[in-house]
């Protein structure tokens, strides 16, 4: 299945490298500064798919005025920015959740209900400690037709500049979700067990996956570069119990160009 879907994360940690490149362009006095950009992936077609499809996505990860910004959280503010020794910044986003789970995605969810996509709020930390950037998310859904429920993610992100051009950097992840959220992708209410093949099942809140996100960016000139990202995650917990899970191993390749202003 080819569909547009947004940056994956993935891409979205490739981009907030490509940002820091020492060789590009001072942004100084700039009020819109960011990367856009073309990518394509390949990834499961929803959480706990043992399908793959291929998606083409946009690009994007603006700042104005080192205030506003527009990425994959979404349109948000920046409380704090890049405060104190530790670059502390501290933000929120109104945003877009692509992940769900439709019937017409596999013959063997026949009887569940859709999850949909919908809005999500986001409120996020960021943290460098030098060897590392740290990053805490936390997000709930707000469309009645998607789950509805919150996640929080905790990240460590560790890059190096291998040469002027090439830039590399691994994120190791652990995210929890609620019962809202796991019940919502994971879980078999009775109604859905009378209409479905699967067995009653209750998925309550707890750690919903683990991962590392592993990226590579080379610049091909001042602005314009192309990336390569592949992100393996093993659900966990309720998740990975559950009877709608068919494959509890989650992984995306994605690759794709840039432009930076």
């Amino acid at each position: 299945m080819h569909k547009l879907v947004p940056a994956p994360p993935v891409v979205c940690a490739v981009l907030a490298c490509i940002l820091t490149l020492p060789q590009m362009a001072s942004a100084e006095g700039k009020s819109l500064t960011g990367v856009i950009g073309l990518g394509a992936s390949y990834g499961p077609e929803f959480p706990g798919s043992d399908e793959s499809s291929s998606s083409a996505f946009p690009i994007f990860n603006l700042t104005w005025r080192d205030r506003v910004f527009l990425n994959q959280r979404g349109l948000g503010v920046y409380a704090l920015r890049n405060y104190g020794a530790g670059d502390l910044s501290l933000g929120f986003a109104v945003g877009y959740d692509f992940d769900e789970r439709l019937a017409e995605d596999d013959v063997r969810l026949t009887g569940l209900r859709d999850v949909e996509a919908g809005a999500l709020f986001t409120a996020f930390i960021e943290y460098d400690l030098g060897i590392a950037d740290l990053e805490f998310d936390i997000s709930h859904g707000l469309s009645d037709g998607g789950h509805e429920g919150t996640r929080a993610t905790l990240a460590a992100e560790f890059s190096t500049a291998v040469s002027p051009r090439l830039s590399l950097s691994a994120k190791p992840f652990v995210t929890w979700a609620d019962s809202s959220y796991n019940q919502a992708f994971y879980g078999v209410s009775a109604a859905e067990a009378g209409a479905s093949s699967f067995a009653r099942y209750e998925a309550g809140s707890g750690l919903e996956r683990a991962g590392i996100q592993l990226q590579a960016s080379y610049t091909l000139s001042e602005r314009t570069g192309v990336f390569l990202g592949i992100s393996h995650a093993e659900l966990m917990g309720d998740a990975k119990d559950s009877p709608i899970v068919f494959d509890s191993g989650q992984t995306q390749i994605s690759s794709g160009i840039f432009f930076r202003f």
